[in-house]
């Protein structure tokens, strides 16, 4: 019986996750097809900003905050998952960039290799994956996706179509690893989600 709350415990904090990332990925879709490049050089200087090096840390503290809990939490699977995580983004991302979609593939200047935003879809996959263990901050790791996302728009890098790929692509790749990992034997019992 007590397997069965835990069960039943692990699959509604993971579908709240979902449908708050949802929510935040349809939100970013409606940004994605609405919003245009400003056209103002203070904008785009913002953009670079969050496009190169915010990215870049927002990445890397991810990653070393959800290694950190592995290690807190003496969790391999949390690491491993991780990992998987980081791996199969490259991995998809870039497979899918060499695919020739057509128009799809083509970036605003007309390079190839455009689809999907690797850098949406990254961004949106962490901030699953630190939602699921800090709930409370999921404003945070989605806000910071959400900023990458358009900074991509902003700077010309991808077209609405690619960012959205991106944010679907990682929140489904994440939401399969997690529900994956949770039915790991080491995976621990995760924190309720309050808004609060």
């Amino acid at each position: 019986m007590k397997e069965n709350a835990m069960v039943s415990s692990r699959n509604s904090l993971l579908f709240q996750n979902m449908r708050f990332a949802a929510i935040v990925g349809l939100v970013m879709i409606l940004i994605a097809f609405t919003v245009s490049q400003s056209g103002m050089n203070e904008i785009l200087i913002v953009a670079n900003l969050f496009s190169g090096i915010g990215n870049d840390v927002f990445l890397v503290l991810s990653n070393a905050i959800l290694f950190w809990v592995a290690y807190k939490k003496k969790c391999k699977s949390l690491f491993y998952l991780v990992i998987k995580v980081d791996a199969a983004v490259w991995l998809i991302v870039h497979l899918l960039k060499y695919i020739d979609l057509g128009e799809w593939s083509l970036r605003p200047n007309g390079i190839p290799s455009g689809f999907p935003s690797g850098h949406t879809t990254h961004a949106f996959a962490m901030a699953f994956l630190l939602s699921v263990f800090y709930p409370r901050l999921s404003w945070l790791w989605y806000g910071c996706a959400v900023v990458i996302s358009w900074s991509r728009i902003e700077t010309s890098s991808h077209t609405g179509l690619q960012v959205t790929a991106g944010v679907i692509f990682g929140i489904g790749l994440a939401w399969f690893a997690v529900n994956h990992w949770l039915k790991q034997h080491d995976s621990f019992i995760l924190p309720e989600r309050t808004m609060s």
